[in-house]
């Protein structure tokens, strides 16, 4: 039986533990509780076993995608210094295109872009403001804990599963 399953018959036997009409506790159901909840706990353990197995190979995963973006920066790289390499030695010789039976290197022109050197220096008619608006969540928090109601804005308190 599932989790969900064993907790249904669990809350079950809890509500009907108390005989309404006479008030005694229901020895069958509470026989039945003790032992409900000793599923319970067997099938949580589980669970978080489960769980635990799957955050064990979620951060190998993690540790492998690290190593291959490593290696991935270093072979981007060596790309980059050996392009620049290439293209500072073919610009020294004069060289402008290359053929060869696989591929064929030529050294283009790209777009013509701008190069602000002292920004210090160029007119506001030249510069963009930008606003950023941010929400202040610490301070929301300590104005509505000192009892200040704050429209649009409430604690909440939330539960998380802790496995250690």
């Amino acid at each position: 039986m599932n989790l969900y399953k064993i907790a249904n018959e669990y809350l079950y036997l809890l509500e009907n533990m108390v005989n309404e009409e006479t008030g005694e506790i229901d020895t069958n159901n509470l026989a039945a509780l003790n032992d409900v909840k000793e599923s319970v706990e067997q099938k949580s353990i589980a669970v978080a076993s489960y769980i635990k197995s799957i955050e064990a190979e979620k951060k190998a995963i993690e540790e492998a995608k690290k190593e291959m973006d490593r290696r991935e920066k270093a072979l981007q790289g060596k790309v980059d210094f050996l392009t620049g390499y290439l293209k500072e030695n073919m610009e020294r010789c004069a060289i402008t295109e290359l053929k060869c039976p696989y591929f064929q290197i030529k050294l283009k022109k790209c777009p013509v872009s701008v190069d602000v050197y002292d920004e210090n220096i160029l007119s506001d008619d030249y510069k963009k403001t930008k606003t950023v608006v941010s929400i202040d969540k610490n301070k929301i928090r300590e104005e509505i804990l000192a009892g200040v109601i704050i429209n649009g804005a409430q604690l909440k308190q939330n539960n998380r599963v802790e496995i250690r």
